[in-house]
C-alpha cells in the first residue's frame, strides 16, 4: 500500500500568497467553530476550497499516521485515531469528486489498511480501478488485499488480467511470480518468468527464477540463475544464501564454504549464516575451524547455545563443551548450560552419574525443567535405580500433568518389568489427564493388542484416526486388524495406502499391504509387497510367517518351508508355526 501524503497542487497565478493566507485564516475559524475543516465553506471559490481541502486532509493524515506509527495503546488513542481516519476520509472523498487520481485512491485504501479494514481498502481500490483501470500500483495493492485474506486465486487473477493487457510490465509480472512461488507453484512461476528476455531480467526476477527451478529439482539451472543474480547485485544476501545451500545439496561443500565465508563480510549478516558455516565445517570434518567461527562470533546467549547444539548434533563433544564453558565466566549461567553439559557427560563421556549432577542444578520453573526430569528418569533407569526413576516420573506427572511423556515413560518401565496391569493403569491415569493424547491412546491400543483384545485395540486406533487422520501407525493398525479379521477389505486397503504414503518404505506397513492383498486374492501383488517388507525388516517372525502363508496360497511349498523355518528360528515358541511347517 502507498502511504505518502499528496503534494499541494501547484499554482501559477500571482495571487497564490493572498489565497493561502485566506485559506489558513478560514481554517482557524473553522477549528474554533468546531467544524474541524469538514464542512464546505461557501465563501471560498471552488479552486480555493480544493486547496483548502488538500491542506486539511494532509493535516488529518499526518496526525492519524503519527498515532498509528507510535502504536495504539489506550482506548483514548484508539478513539482519536478512528476520528482522524473518518475525518480524513470525508475530506478525501470531497477531493476525489473534484480531482480524482490513482494516487489518492491508493491513499484512501491505505487509510483503511492501516486500521486493518481490509474489505473497505479493497472497495476503495476497486473504485479507483474503475477510473484508472491501467494503474499498476492500484492493481498490485488490490491483489495484496486478497492475499491477506488467503484468497490467492483472486490475488493471482487480478494480476493475470492486468498482464494480459500489459504483457511487458515486468514489475507486475515479478509480483505475480512471487505469489506463485509462495504457493509452491514452481512450474507456473517458471512459465511467467522464462518468457522475459535475458537482457530484461532483474536480480529479483533471476532470484525467483532460481527458487522456482530449485523447487522443481532443476538444481543446476537454479545455480546458474543465482550466479547471474549475485553478479548483478553483489550484496543480495538471500541469493548468496540460496546459492550456498544449493551447493550443499550438490555436495559441493568447498563452494558452499567459500560463499558462507564471503557472507560473513556483509555488514548485517545474521548469526544464522555463521551457524550454517559452522555446520558445513562439521560436514567437512573440520571442527576446529567451526570452533574458531564461534569464538569470533557474537556472545549472545542464543547464538552460543545454538552453536553448542550444532556441535552436539555432530557428536563433537569437546568443542561443544568449550563453547558452553564461555558461560562459566558470566554472572548468570543459563539452565541450558547444565542440560547440554549433562548431554555431553552422558553421550560423550559415558558418565550418567556426572550427567545427573548437572541435571540437579536445573531450577524448578526453568524452560528446561520438564526435559531435565525426563532425562534424569532415563539415566536412573539405565543405572537400575528404578524406584528413584519412578519417584522422578511421578514428580513430573505432578508438575506437568499435561505432558504425556511422563506417563509413557512410567508405563514403559512397568512393561519392561513384566507389569502390564500397572502399565495399563498408568496409561489410563494419563488418558484421564490428557484425553486428546494420541500417544497414550496408541500405547493403550498396544496393551490391548498384547492381551489379545483386538476389538478394544480397534476402538483406540479408530479414535486416534478421528482425532488425527494422518496418524500413519494408527491407520496401519486399523487396516491390518480389518485384514486379519477378513472384513472391510476395501477400507483396509484405503487406510494402509494412506499410511504407506505418509511413511514410505516402512516394512510393517508393506506387510499390512501384502496381507490385505492376500485376503483379496491378489497373490502376485501380495508376494511382491511381502518380499519388499522382508527386505526392510528381515528379523521379524510375523513377516516371515506371512511370507510363508502367501507362498502356500501360491502353491510354492519350497518357499513356504523356508519362510516357516526362518520364522521358527526367530520365534521358536510359536506352536502354530510348527503346525504350519509340519503340514507341508
Amino acid at each position: 500500500m502507498i502511504n505518502s501524503a499528496p503534494n499541494i497542487r501547484q499554482k501559477t497565478y500571482s495571487a497564490i500568497a493572498l489565497t493561502m493566507l485566506f485559506v489558513f485564516a478560514l481554517s482557524g475559524c473553522a477549528a474554533k467553530n468546531g467544524t474541524d475543516g469538514l464542512a464546505v465553506n461557501p465563501q471560498l471559490s471552488p479552486e480555493s476550497q480544493l486547496t483548502y481541502d488538500y491542506l486539511v486532509y494532509q493535516d488529518f493524515l499526518s496526525r492519524f499516521g503519527q498515532i498509528m506509527r507510535n502504536g495504539v495503546k489506550t482506548k483514548e488513542e484508539s478513539e482519536k485515531a478512528t476520528s482522524l481516519q473518518q475525518k480524513a476520509l470525508v475530506v478525501l472523498d470531497r477531493i476525489l469528486k473534484v480531482e480524482p487520481s490513482a494516487q489518492l485512491y491508493a491513499e484512501k485504501a491505505s487509510l483503511f489498511w492501516a486500521a486493518q479494514q481490509i474489505d473497505d481498502a479493497r472497495e476503495a481500490l476497486k473504485e479507483g480501478l474503475q477510473k484508472f483501470p491501467e494503474d499498476s500500483d492500484l492493481t498490485m495493492s488490490l491483489s495484496s488485499t486478497y492475499l491477506v485474506d488467503n484468497r490467492t486465486a483472486d490475488a493471482e487473477g487480478v494480476l493475470q488480467d492486468y498482464i494480459r493487457r500489459h504483457p511487458k510490465d515486468l514489475v507486475v509480472k515479478t509480483q505475480l511470480a512471487r505469489i506463485m512461488l509462495e504457493q509452491k507453484k514452481f512450474a507456473q512461476t517458471l512459465d511467467i518468468l522464462k518468457v522475459i528476455p535475458a537482457g530484461q531480467r532483474t536480480s529479483e526476477i533471476l532470484y525467483y527464477y532460481a527458487k522456482a527451478s530449485a523447487g522443481l529439482g532443476l538444481t543446476k539451472q537454479a545455480i546458474r540463475a543465482l550466479q547471474k543474480t549475485v553478479k548483478i547485485k553483489t550484496d543480495y544476501i538471500e541469493a548468496w544464501g540460496e546459492l550456498a545451500y544449493l551447493y550443499e545439496l550438490e555436495k559441493d561443500y568447498d563452494s558452499a564454504e567459500k560463499i558462507y565465508t564471503k557472507m560473513l563480510e556483509f555488514p548485517e549478516v545474521s548469526s544464522h549464516i555463521r551457524l550454517r558455516l559452522i555446520e558445513l565445517c562439521l560436514k567437512l570434518n573440520n571442527p576446529d575451524r567451526g570452533l574458531s567461527l564461534v569464538l569470533e562470533g557474537p556472545r549472545s546467549t542464543s547464538f552460543l547455545l545454538e552453536a553448542a547444539q550444532t556441535f552436539l548434533n555432530g557428536k563433537f563433544y569437546g568443542q561443544a563443551s568449550t563453547v558452553l564453558d564461555i558461560f562459566v565466566k558470566e554472572k548468570d549461567v543459563p539452565d541450558a548450560y547444565y542440560f547440554f553439559k549433562a548431554s555431553i557427560a552422558y553421550e560423550g563421556e559415558d558418565d550418567p552419574g556426572k550427567a545427573l549432577e548437572f541435571l540437579s542444578k536445573i531450577k524448578k520453573g526453568s524452560d528446561h525443567y520438564d526435559r531435565s526430569i525426563q532425562f534424569k528418569a532415563h539415566l536412573l533407569i539405565e543405572l537400575n535405580k528404578n524406584d528413584e526413576a519412578l519417584a522422578v516420573l511421578r514428580e513430573g506427572q505432578k508438575e506437568f500433568p499435561d505432558d504425556p511423556n511422563f506417563f509413557l515413560m512410567e508405563a514403559a518401565l512397568q512393561m519392561d518389568h513384566k507389569q502390564p496391569k500397572k502399565a495399563e493403569e498408568t496409561l489410563l491415569r494419563g488418558y484421564k489427564n490428557i484425553p486428546d493424547s494420541t500417544q497414550i491412546l496408541f500405547q493403550l491400543g498396544m496393551v490391548e493388542e498384547k492381551k489379545g483384545n483386538t476389538d478394544q485395540t480397534l476402538k483406540y486406533m479408530e479414535k486416534i484416526i478421528s482425532m488425527q487422520p494422518d496418524h500413519a501407525d494408527a491407520l496401519n493398525f486399523v487396516g491390518y486388524i480389518l485384514a486379519d479379521k477378513n472384513i472391510q477389505l476395501d477400507r483396509a486397503m484405503v487406510l494402509i495406502s494412506r499410511a504407506n504414503k505418509l511413511k514410505p518404505d516402512n516394512g510393517f506397513i508393506l506387510d499390512s499391504m501384502a496381507w490385505v492383498l492376500y485376503r483379496q486374492g491378489k497373490l502376485d501383488e501380495a508376494w511382491k509387497n511381502i518380499g519388499r517388507a522382508l527386505s526392510l525388516e528381515p528379523k521379524q517372525p510375523e513377516l516371515w510367517e506371512h511370507y510363508g502363508d502367501i507362498a502356500v496360497a501360491k502353491k510354492n511349498k519350497i518357499e513356504a518351508r523356508k519362510a516357516y523355518t526362518r520364522a521358527l528360528k526367530l520365534n521358536p515358541e510359536n506352536k502354530e508355526l510348527r503346525k504350519k511347517l509340519d503340514s507341508l
